[in-house]
């Protein structure tokens, strides 16, 4: 009831990355709580939206925006911030929630309830969708658990990927670029503006929600830099790296709040993922539950 309340003084937008999905999903993630303001479509593959009346019973105004089918759901993202950086106002709407969501629920089985979802986001502005999950088998034995935090170094020095295919559809000809040697050049290009800290947030799979004032962490220029460098191709890698910078990039970026955090971890860190040069995760921490433990060797 107490974020029932909350949520009425504030807007929430969705913003949806559409390619071919059914978004029927979505009323029923949202349910009848809270009250949406309106509802974008960026549809990217010249596919009808299916399922377009049933986000009408969330709110009547609901616009479907035809984009190029470059960059996936980051350039959907990016796109959106940039078009309402100007209207936002941290005095006015800056405390107003954009949830930014794919077509598709591969994962909604792991997703947040939608109340402590929104929770989340008016504490800390930001609030991923999912989880981390976590693929070391002590955490099956309750020693480790994953976290959101990463190793800020190893990921951005070390992280790579060859190529990308989730699904038939996805062409890896365009996906690897000999203009940025790695996600620290990227992030240097793009301007981003983070906070000096040993680690930094990665929220996976491209679903979460921040309040709109997050928006003006990083300068206009930046969102320019985002959509035009997530244009290149529709597969890419640069796709992969805004994965890794959308929580740091609208989280709070004070100074004192990344070293605090830093701080807390610490004397819990269990190992860092290093192993294999591929490895998606690369630099995510994993921390001890309740017990402390010699083994830090990962799988």
């Amino acid at each position: 009831p107490d974020i029932v309340e909350e949520m009425a003084k504030v807007d929430i937008s969705i913003v949806i990355s559409h390619c071919e999905a059914l978004v029927n999903w979505i009323p029923d993630y949202i349910g009848n709580d809270f009250s949406i303001k309106d509802i974008t479509i960026y549809s990217k593959c010249g596919n009808e939206v299916n399922g377009l009346e049933t986000l009408q019973l969330l709110t009547p105004n609901v616009d479907v925006i035809t984009l190029p089918n470059v960059g996936r759901c980051d350039h959907t993202y990016a796109y959106f911030i940039k078009e309402h950086y100007k209207s936002v106002e941290k005095d006015t709407n800056g405390n107003d929630i954009v949830m930014f969501l794919k077509d598709n629920s591969r994962r909604r089985g792991a997703y947040f309830p939608i109340d402590l979802l929104l929770s989340y986001v008016s504490r800390s502005g930001f609030a991923c969708l999912t989880p981390p999950i976590c693929h070391h088998p002590l955490c099956k034995e309750d020693i480790y658990e994953a976290s959101m935090q990463h190793s800020r170094e190893y990921l951005l020095e070390n992280f790579a990927l060859p190529e990308y295919s989730r699904t038939s559809r996805e062409k890896n000809e365009a996906f690897l670029t000999d203009k940025y040697s790695s996600l620290k050049h990227w992030k240097e290009e793009m301007g981003f503006v983070l906070p000096d800290s040993e680690t930094m947030p990665v929220c996976y799979n491209g679903l979460f929600t921040a309040q709109k004032k997050q928006f003006l962490n990083q300068p206009e220029e930046v969102w320019e830099n985002m959509v035009d460098s997530l244009s290149r191709a529709d597969n890419l890698m640069e796709g992969h790296f805004a994965e890794r910078m959308w929580a740091s990039i609208l989280s709070d970026n004070d100074e004192e709040s990344a070293k605090a955090v830093d701080e807390v971890l610490s004397p819990h860190i269990g190992l860092i993922t290093k192993k294999r040069e591929f490895n998606p995760l690369k630099g995510q921490v994993y921390m001890y539950k309740n017990v402390q433990v010699t083994q830090n060797e990962e799988p």
